[in-house]
């Protein structure tokens, strides 16, 4: 978390002259060499020979700079890898100044051609220098590395692996005098520091394949690094750094206005709803928006995120309310690391409340008081503890796991096909707990009124292509989150502007489980690398209501059943993907009911969850037979 780490002020540095040389005058090597590529990458587009990025900062003594070096050689081993790997461009946003930059394709036969700097162009209108290898074949190698000169980079993090595999790759940043340079790597990155200087090398990593629902990110080689004063930064630290982040400024008349005004010292009202007070005024009354004086957030109505985060730990404060404060990261786009403290990576910062067992979750406004941020449900976290006087204590657990049943998207969709038998109108009600409720809520107040229709199509027909003819929302104010029975609604009226109707001579096909949305297979997803990781357990029920066009019948009802599960060990179902249909009078009545009671699964298991999901596409495809009465 970037904003809470480092104002570093002094970072009173001397870096050796032969390590700041080493970066500052970088130079390939003018004949190069490159490892075997291994049998096992042959078949790629392309290898990534070599992949080096170097980081020299150097700050003290009247200097406030850094060098950088990117230095990238890949092989074409196939006519797909040209188009794909012979263009590269460079963000120069934040550049101060080119240093060195060269071009060059290495040939099989060993001639190089190295591209004349003219041919090095800016993009008009970007920040980015770009350039394209011309003539390159089958077997070349193409090559390129840059030095400039930049600001200090006192914290960041980098992905070395990607879609092809990476034979040779290095990361490299200086330490500096009496700040201290604190680096994590993972998933293959090998620890190689010498002296003054951090150095993660890693060889033959394998190309990144993503899988849906996987911690993809997660699994990725990469770097994190940052600079601190602290001079064994830990747990203990960033706490330090936390709590001084949220100790605001002294704003005690305001909160104390704050309490008086809404009668949160009343001791008849309990401390659930004490916070949910606070939380449904804060979330109701103030815009996250430019501020700089904390004093006057409630008179504005405006504060900061950061404030935000304050003001929670203020008020709790004031009533003394006890709660702790506790650090996770999104799981899928890092692991928690019980062993090195990774700022950047602890991006879920939550406020627990040991009395009622919930969560305050401070930096997204979105979020009501209760479930834990939703991308760190039954991850792991450090929790902080301070009593009075003693001693910060911090334990490691995982967070509690959410309720299916708190997370339930229902929805009922009737279809009528007109007279034309081509043009299909469908009205839905679809209504949202917990989450999605609570994401739709805070975002329909910001959306602008013409892009409301977009907001309709994306999330209640999913990649259908409808034209929104009616729409209202019910129970769209934010107290609603409290208020289980009032779930956030999208009433909708649309004319599907894609065929769902296919004509067969006297008989009509409806793919009637469109209506859904669209669907991905996992037909061609045979092997799983990784095990299947979902945000948070839920379910989704769908009623359909076909009504039968007049002068037709329906033949083939029986063509919408599906029943796939998913069992735990204690052979209890955990997912489920299941409809039924029946025809009643003029009308087909189909229940469609879809459920996840897991957020973590074995891969062992992917052959139960690989059926459930094609299941579902299956069903998503399923046609209708129409037949024309005589």
């Amino acid at each position: 978390m970037k904003k809470l780490i480092f104002f570093i002020t002094i970072l009173l540095a001397q870096i050796s002259f032969a390590q700041e040389e080493e970066v500052k005058n970088y130079k390939w090597d003018e004949v190069p060499k490159f490892q075997e590529i291994p049998a096992e990458f042959a078949t790629y587009p392309a290898v990534v020979l070599k992949d080096y990025r170097l980081y020299e900062n150097k700050v003290g003594g009247y200097a406030y700079k850094a060098f950088i070096v990117k230095h990238q050689a890949i092989k074409i081993l196939s006519e797909t890898g040209i188009s794909e790997y012979n263009k590269v461009a460079i963000n120069n946003r934040y550049v101060r100044d080119y240093r060195d930059l060269r071009v060059r394709v290495i040939k099989p036969n060993g001639k190089i051609e190295e591209l004349p700097k003219e041919r090095i162009v800016e993009k008009q209108g970007t920040s980015e220098k770009q350039f394209a290898f011309e003539g390159v074949e089958k077997g070349d190698i193409i090559e390129y590395y840059y030095v400039i000169k930049d600001y200090p980079d006192f914290s960041g993090s980098e992905y070395f692996q990607r879609d092809i595999p990476v034979l040779d790759a290095k990361f490299q940043i200086n330490k500096i005098g009496q700040a201290y340079t604190y680096t994590a790597a993972y998933n293959g990155m090998k620890n190689q520091s010498i002296d003054k200087t951090t150095i993660y090398t890693a060889s033959n990593l394998p190309a990144y394949k993503f899988e849906r629902n996987a911690t993809n990110m997660a699994n990725l080689a990469k770097v994190y690094y940052f600079i601190n004063t602290s001079k064994a930064y830990n747990y203990i630290s960033y706490y330090n750094s936390l709590y001084s982040f949220a100790d605001g400024v002294n704003a005690k008349s305001m909160i104390k206005g704050f309490v008086e005004d809404l009668k949160l010292n009343d001791s008849a009202i309990t401390t659930d709803e004490k916070i949910e007070i606070i939380d449904t005024f804060l979330k109701e009354n103030i815009e996250i928006d430019k501020q700089y004086n904390y004093k006057k957030v409630i008179e504005t109505k405006k504060m900061t995120s950061n404030m935000v985060l304050y003001f929670y730990k203020d008020v709790l404060d004031y009533l003394k309310i006890k709660y702790q404060f506790a650090a996770s990261t999104d799981k899928f786009d890092d692991k928690f690391d019980k062993e090195n403290v990774i700022p950047e990576a602890l991006s879920e910062i939550l406020i627990y409340i040991p009395e009622t067992k919930k969560y305050l979750a401070p930096f997204q406004f979105w979020m009501p008081y209760g479930q834990p941020s939703a991308l760190s449900v039954n991850n792991d976290a450090v929790y902080f503890n301070q009593e009075p006087r003693k001693q910060v204590t911090y334990e490691f657990k995982k967070i509690e796991n959410v309720l299916m049943d708190d997370n339930i998207t229902e929805i009922t969709s009737s279809i009528t096909i007109d007279d034309d038998m081509e043009t299909v109108l469908v009205n839905k009600k679809s209504t949202f707990t917990g989450y999605l409720a609570s994401y739709f809520r805070y975002i329909v107040k910001y959306i602008p009124q013409d892009k409301i229709n977009d907001f309709v199509k994306n999330n209640i027909f999913s990649d259908i292509d409808v034209e929104v003819q009616k729409y209202n929302f019910e129970n769209k104010e934010y107290k609603n989150n409290y208020t289980p029975e009032k779930p956030f609604t999208i009433n909708s009226d649309v004319k599907v502007k894609e065929s769902w109707i296919e004509n067969a001579g006297k008989n009509n096909l409806i793919t009637i489980g469109k209506v859904l949305g669209k669907q991905a297979s996992l037909y061609q997803e045979i092997n799983r690398t990784n095990p299947i990781v979902l945000s948070y357990p839920k379910k989704n029920i769908n009623y359909i209501n076909l009504n039968i066009p007049a002068g037709f019948s329906v033949k083939n009802v029986a063509n919408l059943t599906f029943n796939k599960e998913i069992t735990n060990d204690n052979k209890e179902v955990i997912g489920l993907f299941k409809s039924s249909a029946k025809v009643e009078g003029n009308t087909v009545k189909i229940t469609v009911e879809e459920f996840y009671n897991f957020t973590y699964l074995e891969k062992e298991k992917y052959t139960e969850y690989r059926d459930l999901v094609n299941a579902l596409y299956d069903f998503n495809n399923a046609s209708l037979l129409l037949t024309k009465v005589n």
